[in-house]
């Protein structure tokens, strides 16, 4: 892939939000479609994080379709309005949208493309262990590893430890009860491992300035779990691909596709999230009333 691009689902025009705007809008579903993926491309073009200084209404000069539109995107929650900012996100971002998003989707294609080229009708069903390619490629990641871990500067874990411990103790008293303190006793062992990773404490730090904002953990965090992983993927890596950033919340019965697991729950909110989302509820009863009128 070559330019600007963005990844599109090929089942975008079925999945239940879109059927659920042509409902609440009433536009055809092309037309749907394709306010979409204007949106989408135009954030990926404008923003680092999924969140730009846009309002609905620009986003109709933008994109097409009016207020009603982009207001009915958020009710579906593929949108996120702040008012009192002027602000719009994508819930999601940085699991779809993201530069860490596009690299892995260029990473299993070529990895796809190195495997059909070096197979055969037999060596199809060979599993992927046994697949020469797939070797070769292991051993020169690890040779690529091997070389970067030697280039690189040596860390030395007690000055990073200090440094990490002063910056946690230092987000957790700004964060208000969001993240758990650590005490004067030794770093955890996750953190001693982690810190001995060339370039780790450099994307924790960056990690802790962005979890006090991650609306995803109902207790404190703790820095262990802070300096763990799961599934192969760091912590630290999660929360700056913005997968906590959204409250955690138990799937509906029928459970819904693509994004919508994105969607916050209205339940637990306080201070200006809950006045916004109460303004947002009391709007969108309005704009259901006219459009029934209208079917009336």
């Amino acid at each position: 892939m070559a330019g600007e691009w963005i990844p599109i689902d090929l089942a975008l025009d079925s999945k239940p939000e879109v059927q659920e705007l042509i409902d609440l809008t009433g536009e055809p579903v092309e037309v749907v479609c394709f306010r979409m993926f204007k949106l989408w491309g135009w954030a990926s073009l404008n923003s680092e994080d999924g969140t730009a200084r846009v309002t609905p209404a620009r986003l109709s000069r933008l994109c097409g379709g009016d207020e009603r539109f982009w207001l009915s995107v958020e009710t579906v929650g593929w949108l996120t309005f702040d008012a009192e900012a002027g602000t719009a996100s994508i819930p999601g971002w940085g699991r779809r949208f993201s530069q860490s998003a596009k690299s892995r989707a260029l990473h299993l294609e070529r990895a796809g493309r190195a495997r059909r080229t070096c197979a055969d009708g037999a060596l199809k069903r060979i599993k992927s262990a046994r697949d020469p390619c797939a070797q070769a490629q292991q051993k020169r990641t690890r040779e690529e590893e091997r070389t970067n871990s030697s280039s690189s500067p040596p860390v030395d874990v007690d000055k990073d430890g200090g440094t990490l411990r002063a910056a946690w103790n230092a987000a957790a008293e700004a964060a208000g009860g969001r993240l758990k303190p650590w005490g004067p006793d030794g770093l955890p062992e996750a953190a001693l491992e982690r810190l001995r990773e060339p370039g780790w404490l450099s994307e924790a730090l960056q990690a802790i300035e962005r979890l006090p904002r991650c609306r995803y953990f109902s207790s404190p965090v703790p820095l262990s779990q802070f300096c763990g992983s799961r599934g192969g993927r760091r912590f630290t890596r999660r929360v700056l691909d913005q997968e906590f950033d959204n409250p955690r919340h138990a799937p509906s019965g029928g459970g819904r596709a693509g994004m919508a697991d994105d969607r916050p729950p209205a339940e637990g909110w306080a201070g200006n999230d809950l006045e916004r989302f109460e303004a947002t509820k009391r709007s969108l009863a309005q704009l259901s009333a006219q459009i029934q009128e209208g079917l009336a």
